[in-house]
């Protein structure tokens, strides 16, 4: 229904992008950004968590550049926008701008704006394919890749893996890159890559910490969890990232920062630009925090997972600068 009413350039002020398929969903948001905007328009994207993100979107939707014309409008995390703020962009919604899709695996649609989508239509659920079709598109997104996968690699990947359409395109890739161009991949190949590609996966997490970049972080942290890593293995992971970048952001100017940091000499000079992100306090309480946090995972106090997640998020925050830094200032 989605793509036939595109295809006819029928285009709905709000969509509501429910479901667990990320990868549908940008794909979804990606035609429906050529529809209303052709090549040019672009996508401006929200989190339903920020400050004043009502406020924003609607500044969005008022957008009338000709340099930068805005086709599109999501709200990623949308199950975290406000009630109030839901509500003040509800009146916003059938006026005249770009479409705005609100995204989310679940959203309740006991709130007025988006009870109102549902019932105009602009409900799109993402779900995987089951069963034999998730395997057939495992089997299509290898011969893209110039590879013929063997029905048991298939079975296994999605085993190891599971449905996420993403993970799994994303797992290919890096099995496509390991075996070479045009080999076969069979299952001896899936069973050992799988497990360095998510080696690979905690180093990029530790990266996006680094840097701050908070949604990054929080996907490779939920797919490092839904690929099997345990809490307590992850908190492992974090302590170690923090503790370098402490070293770095405390470490004399004469010391050999290699061996001490424990990396190759050509990756120094990016761990000490990223320890500058953080304040020493501010890792030395991060440190502190993931030990209570490694405790609550091994004790079975409390969601550790979705405690980590807001942690990460918290760290990648901008810190506040003590009230007493700005005395004298005019």
């Amino acid at each position: 229904m989605f793509r036939a009413a595109l295809r006819q350039k029928k285009i709905l002020p709000a969509y509501l992008f429910t479901g667990a398929q990320d990868l549908l969903k940008a794909e979804a948001l990606e035609e429906l950004r050529r529809t209303a905007g052709g090549e040019r328009g672009t996508v401006r994207s929200f989190f339903g968590g920020e400050s004043e993100a009502a406020r924003k979107i609607l500044e969005a939707k008022q957008n009338l550049s000709l340099l930068d014309p805005v086709a599109a409008i999501v709200v990623r995390q949308a199950a975290k926008l406000p009630r109030a703020e839901a509500e003040a962009l509800a009146a916003s919604l059938s006026s005249n701008g770009p479409p705005v899709v609100f995204w989310d695996q679940s959203l309740d649609k006991r709130q007025k704006p988006y009870a109102e989508i549902a019932r105009a239509g602009g409900e799109v659920e993402f779900e995987a394919p089951r069963g034999e079709a998730l395997a057939a598109w495992v089997r299509r997104e290898s011969e893209r890749l110039g590879h013929r996968l063997d029905p048991a690699a298939a079975g296994e990947l999605i085993e190891r893996v599971g449905d996420d359409l993403l993970r799994l395109r994303s797992t290919l890739e890096r099995i496509s890159l390991a075996v070479g161009k045009g080999a076969a991949i069979d299952e001896e190949s899936v069973t050992e890559h799988v497990a360095s590609s998510r080696m690979h996966a905690i180093y990029e997490l530790q990266d996006a910490l680094s840097a701050k970049h908070a949604t990054k972080a929080v996907g490779l942290f939920r797919q490092l969890v839904d690929e099997g890593s345990e809490a307590p293995a992850l908190v492992g992971a974090l302590v170690a990232q923090i503790r370098r970048l402490l070293l770095a952001r405390e470490a004399p100017s004469s010391a050999s920062l290699a061996p001490l940091l424990g990396v190759a000499p050509h990756r120094v000079r990016y761990v000490v630009e990223h320890s500058r992100r953080f304040s020493a306090a501010r890792l030395r309480r991060a440190i502190e925090d993931l030990a209570d946090l490694d405790v609550a995972s091994k004790t079975g106090r409390g969601d550790a997972v979705a405690a980590l997640e807001e942690w990460l998020i918290a760290l990648c925050a901008p810190e506040r600068q003590p009230a007493s830094s700005h005395v004298g200032r005019r």
